[in-house]
């Protein structure tokens, strides 16, 4: 029987969840290197396999590049409503397991498994179990990993995909973590690292050796004393379930920090975008909405604000929102994580938009579900003024 851990936080990440749903829909593309994204020559790449990502290939890439990398590539367009339902079925298998899960996107999640050693007493038992029912139930493989705290669990898992578990006992985190790259911590993300690397600091173990501290210092200021502690692995973030049952969000954490309107808006955009189409498709409308961005420091800042009536089409959303991340930001801080969510949902009352407007919409889902956010913007339905004159045909990237 293991010891029991003073504090068991575990972290799941399905594997490639995309780009394996397209192999689940189309089995005949097993091992192939396949990507999900649109077309050239605007589209980009949102998920690639394991298969073609050994060719360079990522997420974010525009599609033309990916093209170039790997000419063998197969490009799947998204799949809403497969994600979805693969999603809920996730959910079904942790709620199962947990009594309160934290998922940060639709493929990752955390779960606080102190309090459930007496039940779950051999760590890597529950995770194959967990593995082997999200397998059964959805088809789907994942890296599983268990440590003292969320970010070690997050590292961990990485360091073991596809298909992994890993375990890093109490009082392990800091030898598990000095060997690493120093880009595997969260928020050190290509610019951070390139500029700790020309100090000679290479791996998480180099931020704790004396010699590098005062050019650290000078380098990441306050941000070294978070650095330093995730690499000997103090981590106390709690996992936070999403409680409210009437919301929907999104969030999402940066390769490298940022403070960037230019950068912050289009994300949040798109998250609008995202979560007024799951809206429309559920016959909703929100009346309030959260802002949420968590600092270099892991400090957390909101803002909720109240839309004059309940709303589900971006444009007529966007202008609060807009206007309340410009009021959050501050100019002093440096940001690892942004969210958006919806809330106060209700269903959609009508009429919401004219016969007109209401077709345009209809047609611009339809679109959505076929290509995705990415590839079909919203910003080509009228709305405000423009909605009492002839809609324009909803644009296609």
């Amino acid at each position: 029987m293991s010891a029991r851990w003073p504090r068991q936080i575990l972290f799941g990440d399905i594997d490639a969840m995309f780009a394996s749903a397209a192999v689940l829909a189309d089995p005949s593309l097993a091992g192939k290197p396949v990507a999900v994204g649109g077309p050239p020559p605007r589209g980009t790449i949102a998920a690639a396999s394991y298969a073609v990502r050994r060719f360079g290939v990522r997420s974010a890439m525009p599609t033309i590049q990916a093209l170039r990398l790997c000419p063998q590539l197969v490009l799947v367009p998204p799949d809403r409503p497969l994600y979805t339902r693969l999603h809920r079925q996730l959910q079904e298998v942790t709620n199962r397991f947990f009594p309160e899960t934290e998922w940060t996107s639709i493929d990752e999640f955390y779960a606080d498994t102190t309090r459930l050693q007496t039940r779950h007493p051999d760590p890597r038992a529950l995770g194959d179990a967990l593995k082997g029912d999200i397998l059964r139930m959805t088809g789907l493989t994942c890296t599983i990993a268990l440590a003292s705290g969320k970010t070690v669990a997050k590292i961990a898992a990485d360091a073991h995909k596809p298909d992994g578990l890993a375990l890093i006992e109490p009082g392990a985190e800091a030898a598990f973590l000095a060997p690493l790259p120093i880009r595997s911590l969260p928020g050190m993300g290509p610019k951070s690292t390139e500029a700790v690397e020309r100090l000679g600091v290479r791996t998480i173990g180099d931020l704790l050796v004396p010699r590098f501290e005062s050019a650290l210092f000078r380098l990441l200021g306050t941000r070294l004393a978070a650095f330093r502690s995730l690499a000997l692995g103090l981590d106390s973030d709690p996992v936070v379930a999403d409680r409210e049952a009437k919301s929907v969000s999104h969030k999402t954490t940066f390769d490298e920090d940022t403070n960037d309107p230019a950068v912050l808006e289009p994300i949040i955009h798109e998250f609008l975008e995202t979560l007024t189409h799951d809206l429309r498709l559920e016959g909703l409308a929100a009346g309030s909405f959260t802002l949420k961005l968590k600092d270099s420091l892991f400090r957390i800042t909101t803002r909720q604000r109240t839309f004059s009536r309940p709303l589900n089409y971006e444009p007529d959303m966007w202008p609060d929102i807009r206007l309340a991340l410009a009021g959050l930001i501050q100019p002093q801080s440096q940001y690892r994580l942004v969210g958006l969510g919806l809330s106060d949902l209700v269903p959609a009352p009508e009429p919401l938009f004219d016969r007109r407007q209401r077709d345009a919409v209809a047609a611009l889902d339809r679109l959505i579900e076929r290509h995705g956010t990415g590839v079909v913007r919203l910003g080509a339905l009228p709305h405000g003024e423009e909605g009492k004159r002839k809609p324009r045909r909803p644009a296609q990237d």
